[in-house]
Parts: C-alpha cells; structure tokens; sequence
C-alpha cells in the first residue's frame, strides 16, 4: 500500500550528514528529500527490548531525529540473547536510558528522549501523542492493547511486530491512513485480532523461549516499515500482515481489511 509522506523535509543536509547517510542518497525512492524528511522525524518506541532494541538501532543508523524510548524495566542478564542494545556491563541501568546512551555513541547529533515510565491510561496520550509514528514493541497484551487503542484515537500510525518461540508477526495499523491518491479505510490492531486472549492463555518468552535472531529480524522490518511511513518509500505492510517462521525459513502475507466492513 503506497502512503503519502508522514513528515515535511527538513533543512538541507550538512557536509556530516551527507557523508554519514551517503548509503541511502543513491537509493531513488530515498535520497536527500527522504533523509530530510528523516531528520525532523519523531519516532517512538514501546519496549527496549528483543524487538525495540534492533529497531532502534536502525532507526538511529537511519538518521532519525528525535527517538522516544518508553520502557519502564532494567537490564537483566537474562535479557542479553536478544535485547542487543543493552550490555554486561549494563545489568540494572533503566532500559530506557541504557539504550539512549548506546544509541547517543552511534549518533550524538539526534535527539533521544527516555520515558522510564509504564504506559497506562494516564500518560500513554501525553507520551504517543507527540510522535509522527509509534513502534509496538511491547512483551504484554495489556500494553499492545494500550498502544493501539490510544494512538487509533490520536490518529498517530503503528508499526506492530510480535515474536514467540521461533514465529513471528508484523504489520502497519492507521486510523487514518493517507494515501498518495487521499485518505484510506483505517484499520488497528483490533481488526486483526478484536480482543487479547483470555489471560489464563497468556504465555510469556520465559515460558516458552524465543529465538535472538529471529527478534533481530523482525525488529529490522519494523524500522524499515516506519522509514517508509516517515518518507512515503516504497509499499508499506498497512492492509497486510506479515508472517514468518524463523526455523522454516519462511515468509508468508495475508490482506487484511477493515473488520467492521468484512
């Protein structure tokens, strides 16, 4: 689905930054206007961990602006298989500034904001509600929930992934999208799966496990899905999902529309 930039370029590039972006300036549906649109960019991103952590690296290699980074959790040594942020060395620091600081040594020019808060009802307007788009890297249905419904409200687009064992989930939800031609149906979270699971049927990656690697990949996609949101590259997930089973080796999508017209 081709979706209309989410985000005006900024000033022209400086010397540092053309050098620095130089990889992506030939790609023709990038260039300097999409890095520009990248600059001013604010993203942000719900979890620092097995996905949030491969994501943010890529959005700050990308050159986005400002990053926002929600995680109210500490590093534990248990988390390091995956979360490639953080570090021995970072065992007990605040998730949220262990990966500002990581992220600040590969690029102190951007702009990284730390919220070492839980997102509920109280503050998850407040927070999502100052971004261009929002990455769904949550570990919980509650917070998943959370995320889609408040920003449906606000408007503000979701890059979605989720990861168990060796399978994973990834899509685009937009209340209201806009598409090159004008605006589009939306669809959340909810019109892929209405409800969370009954509690009773949650399981968690201490339960069950989940492979590094796999977080890696997805979390990959997840940037790059909210690359092409901020510069309108490109055919975005929104109105597919995308499955992949990391020991199969496999990739599959499906579409999917609007519940409420199915």
């Amino acid at each position: 689905m081709r979706l209309a930039p989410l985000v005006d370029p900024g000033p022209e590039l400086t010397p540092e930054q053309a050098e620095r972006f130089a990889r992506h300036l030939p790609i023709p549906e990038l260039g300097a206007v999409a890095q520009r649109r990248l600059a001013r960019a604010r993203v942000c991103v719900v979890g620092a961990g097995g996905l949030g952590s491969p994501a943010l690296l890529y959005l700050a290699a990308a050159g986005v602006g400002t990053l926002g980074i929600v995680d109210a959790d500490a590093v534990e040594l248990v988390n390091l298989q995956r979360q490639v942020l953080h570090s021995t060395a970072g065992i007990g620091t605040p998730k949220a500034h262990s990966a500002a600081a990581r992220l600040a040594e590969l690029d102190p020019g951007l702009q990284f904001v730390a919220h070492d808060v839980r997102l509920d009802e109280t503050n998850a307007a407040e927070i999502l509600g100052g971004y261009d788009v929002v990455l769904d890297a949550a570990d919980n249905h509650p917070t998943r929930y959370l995320v889609a419904d408040t920003c449906a409200a606000l408007g503000v687009p979701v890059v979605w992934g989720a990861v168990l064992m060796t399978r994973a989930q990834v899509s685009v939800f937009w209340s209201r999208p806009v598409g090159v031609d004008g605006p589009l149906p939306g669809l959340t979270l909810r019109d892929l799966h209405p409800a969370p699971p009954d509690p009773s049927r949650w399981v968690t990656a201490a339960q069950v496990g989940v492979l590094g690697a796999l977080c890696g990949q997805v979390g990959a996609v997840m940037a790059a899905e909210a690359i092409k949101l901020v510069t309108g590259a490109g055919d975005s997930l929104f109105g597919r999902v995308l499955y992949v089973d990391g020991l199969a080796a496999t990739a599959a999508q499906v579409p999917l529309v609007p519940r409420r017209s199915a």
